[in-house]
């Protein structure tokens, strides 16, 4: 009568751990922008190595890159940067990439990517806020190094 009841234990764990793992997760490939360090990676996988997959939950609505360099360049806004990264799908850029988050205060974050190629360096500064929606990049302003 034991054995009978552990084997009918053991099959209800198994039929229950299959159907679990055959289960269909709506969410299983949206973006957590709950956790900045993860909104980081994305913007790393966007914008280096061609992943336009999260490109839209990345940038809050009133984004902006700056570039600061010695020559005038305007802003960019959301709308026309998202594009830019579509067009750009699929091509990696040759570069070593590192991060780290320099400020954090409550809503707000600061985070340094460094963008590595063999004759100069660019660095983005992201700057993020956090609302209902989760961490959105608002604005990114990067300088430019030669090496």
């Amino acid at each position: 009568m034991k054995n009978l009841v552990k084997t009918f234990a053991i099959a209800g764990l198994l039929f229950a751990s299959s159907v679990t793992a055959f289960a269909v997760d709506k969410d299983k490939d949206k973006l957590n922008t709950a956790v900045v360090e993860n909104v980081v990676d994305a913007y790393i996988n966007t914008t280096v190595k061609g992943n336009v997959e999260h490109v839209d939950d990345l940038f809050g609505k009133d984004f902006t890159q700056k570039f600061n360099t010695e020559y005038k360049q305007a802003p960019i806004a959301r709308a026309s940067y998202i594009k830019q990264l579509k067009i750009q799908k699929g091509i990696t850029f040759n570069c070593d990439t590192d991060y780290q988050v320099v400020e954090t205060a409550g809503k707000y974050t600061l985070a340094k990517v460094s963008l590595n190629f063999s004759n100069f360096k660019r660095t983005d500064y992201l700057t993020m806020i956090q609302d209902q929606d989760g961490w959105k990049i608002t604005e990114v302003n990067s300088v430019y190094e030669q090496k």
